[in-house]
């Protein structure tokens, strides 16, 4: 029409290439920013997770700030490590010690836990983050029973002098989780009172000659479907108030993990 009223021809090749090269343009920078948040998901929980979980992350991505959420929080430790490193060699103790922590830390991901951190020879993690879980405390509970019977199959096949004896603490209730520390270096970890609770917990099996306590928030939630043994109301370290304390002695049900988990966790076992 422009050229039949006014003798005018426009090169339509020019606005067409920069509608194409502006699409072009758009799209990849969509694909170069979301591979790069899923980069990063990555790169922040791979360690800390199952591939299962991770890959559920990506297509939901958490919320990575400090957020209060109702957790269990579990820690583990060995008892008497320093008269026990003794009596091997550094290099000997390092390999012993892997082995430990690899069944462990492969425990605690087939039953959809998150990996905190190794302290030593001692294992942080909990349950019901970064991705929801209901049965928080039921998982964390099955691990820590299950955890008890790898260690007697480890120590079966251990000469007398490398087997361990461990004490493990386990609490339930609101906690701070997020990436915690500087900008160089950050933590996808706990903060809390209730996290201290648990953490004094395990101690405390030394006191009673017990591998596992969970508090009473802990056996509110786990109460049907788990054999406890009443062991003391005491004043932890740091709290005013007194905790009612159970031993952990068996599952009612079966211990096997959900098979979902398993399968996830299964995918990538092993030391981060």
């Amino acid at each position: 029409l422009t050229f039949d009223y006014r003798q005018t021809v426009f090169a339509y090749a020019t606005p067409a290439l920069g509608s194409v090269f502006a699409f072009i343009a758009i799209v990849a920078y969509r694909a170069f920013t979301e591979e790069r948040d899923k980069r990063m998901i990555r790169d922040t929980f791979g360690k800390y997770v199952s591939p299962r979980v991770v890959d559920q992350l990506v297509e939901s991505p958490p919320e990575l700030g400090g957020v209060d959420k109702e957790l269990t929080v579990f820690f583990s430790d060995i008892r008497g490590f320093t008269t026990f490193s003794e009596n091997m060699s550094p290099q000997e103790l390092v390999n012993h010690l892997n082995e430990y922590l690899g069944a462990m830390t492969d425990l605690v991901l087939e039953y959809g836990g998150t990996l905190d951190k190794y302290i030593g020879d001692a294992v942080m993690a909990f349950w019901g983050a970064p991705l929801p879980q209901k049965d928080h405390a039921v998982l964390a509970c099955k691990c820590a029973l299950r955890q008890m019977e790898k260690l007697r199959e480890l120590n079966a096949a251990w000469p007398e002098h490398k087997r361990i004896n461990i004490g493990i603490g386990l609490n339930s209730g609101i906690m701070t989780v997020g990436n915690m520390g500087s900008k160089i270096r950050m933590n996808y970890t706990l903060t809390g009172d209730n996290v201290n609770i648990g953490s004094r917990l395990e101690a405390t099996n030394k006191e009673y000659g017990t591998n596992i306590i969970i508090s009473e928030s802990t056996y509110a939630l786990v109460r049907d479907k788990f054999l406890v043994r009443e062991l003391d109301n005491i004043r932890v370290k740091g709290k005013n108030k007194p905790v009612v304390i159970y031993e952990l002695v068996d599952c009612l049900e079966s211990l096997d993990p959900p098979v979902s988990l398993a399968a996830g966790a299964a995918a990538g076992t092993g030391l981060p």
